[in-house]
């Protein structure tokens, strides 16, 4: 049994080793680029920009003419009876006759109440507004990204962490099966030893599990087909000097969701507009030429006859009383700006409450994170003086495992502090729009 624990620790020390040292380094910039390459939520976004770019073109605004040319052609077999003035009579049967048209002609609207103009201002607003519906969703993805990141960031130092407490319980059982050779200690030191070195492995391999499935997560987030391993950057300097106050005047100017609101808002001015304008008359102009061809039946006065010609016309069309669809649709889009105008209240409240309380996490993580540095210094030196007092016999395996256990929980309550900062950083930005800068 002891064989097989001792060869447990090796192969999974080894492991750890040779594992980093064939993992590529993965930044968490390459992370984030990737992230907003490759996510499918992104290339919807920008597909549905796109389509909202194609929407303003004057092949879709009605500023173009319209043309058309037309024409046709029938043939005619008649059983006729016909009586002239001079007193002859004739009848035919099955008398062919035939026809033939042709005509190009040009409309275009001249006049509409601007009903065009607030159209294609509509459709430009809507452009813009799904670019900002795509800001949107890179900035969601940007910060799912970097959480992420910065929690494999986490657990990968945790099992470095786990790893020294491997190697101290290692040396531990060691040392305590070299005192029982030599007849200065007891079988219970061995298998406290063993239990606790046990425990430390199960710590790591759950920690290892965490850490697969959250780097997993982070392949999803990248759209990577093929699973792929990599290490990160542990590194997490904090951002220095953020302001609160400037941060949370940019929260109420500059978050996306605010930008999204106002576009709503002044497309929702234009369908106004666009009501106001169906009150107006619509004037027209129309062109055409047109040629026209009959051969007529032998009972006919004239055997054939064509004729061509251009014909230019103004049309005005005015709708006195639709059944109420006009007003309906003015009294609609002033309502839905009422809710709007509303929404956008209730979303700058929402806002200010949500950075308030994001900044008081900031604030509490940061003073958890100072106060946990300090932990870890005054834990290291418990330890450091434990373990001396321990080798010289002066205190015994229990006392050594619980100023262990101490140093442990402290490197870990620091390490997730840490991390836990650079998370509320990641808020705080993404709430005043700044976390693409």
């Amino acid at each position: 049994m002891k064989i097989i624990n001792a060869l447990a620790i090796v192969f999974i020390l080894c492991f750890v080793t040779q594992v980093v040292s064939a993992q590529e380094l993965l930044t968490k910039e390459a992370a984030v680029q990737k992230a907003l390459e490759n996510s499918f939520g992104v290339k919807l976004s920008q597909n549905a920009t796109t389509i909202a770019q194609n929407n303003t073109s004057k092949n879709n605004t009605g500023k173009l003419p319209s043309i058309s040319l037309t024409g046709g052609y029938n043939f005619n077999l008649d059983n006729t009876s016909a009586n002239f003035q001079d007193g002859r009579n004739t009848t035919l049967t099955l008398a062919p006759s035939q026809g033939l048209n042709a005509s190009i002609g040009a409309d275009y609207v001249l006049y509409d109440g601007f009903f065009r103009r607030y159209n294609t201002a509509q459709l430009e607003e809507r452009y813009q507004l799904s670019k900002l519906e795509l800001e949107a969703t890179m900035e969601n993805i940007a910060a799912q990204t970097l959480s992420q990141y910065y929690q494999i960031a986490t657990l990968s130092e945790n099992m470095k962490v786990l790893t020294s407490a491997i190697e101290i319980s290692e040396e531990r059982r060691t040392r305590a099966t070299t005192r029982l050779e030599y007849g200065q200690g007891s079988p219970l030191d061995i298998l406290n030893a063993e239990v606790d070195l046990n425990n430390d492995s199960l710590n790591y391999i759950n920690t290892e599990l965490q850490l697969t499935n959250a780097k997993r997560l982070l392949n999803n987030l990248m759209v990577e087909k093929e699973a792929i391993d990599y290490q990160i950057d542990p590194s997490a300097d904090f951002l220095f000097g953020l302001d609160k106050v400037t941060l949370k005047e940019k929260a109420m100017s500059e978050n996306i969701a605010i930008a999204q609101i106002d576009r709503n808002i002044q497309i929702g001015n234009i369908a106004i507009d666009m009501a106001e304008a169906r009150k107006l008359p619509v004037v027209g102009v129309g062109l055409s030429y047109g040629y026209a061809y009959s051969k007529n039946n032998p009972a006919s006065f004239l055997a054939s006859i064509s004729n061509n010609g251009l014909n230019a016309g103004l049309s005005v069309s005015w709708n006195i009383f639709d059944g109420g669809a006009t007003k309906h649709s003015l009294q609609t889009a002033e309502l839905n700006n009422i809710q709007l105008s509303l929404q956008k209240e209730q979303l700058l409240d929402n806002i200010a409450f949500e950075f308030d309380n994001a900044w008081a996490n900031y604030e509490n993580r940061k003073l958890i994170y100072q106060t946990q540095s300090k932990n870890v210094t005054i834990s290291e030196e418990n330890f450091k003086r434990s373990q001396e007092r321990f080798n010289a016999g002066q205190i015994n395996s229990v006392d050594f495992r619980q100023a262990q256990l101490n140093l442990l929980n402290a490197e870990i309550s620091l390490i997730n502090a840490k991390y836990q900062v650079k998370i509320s950083e990641i808020e705080l930005l993404l709430l005043s729009g700044q976390i693409l800068d």
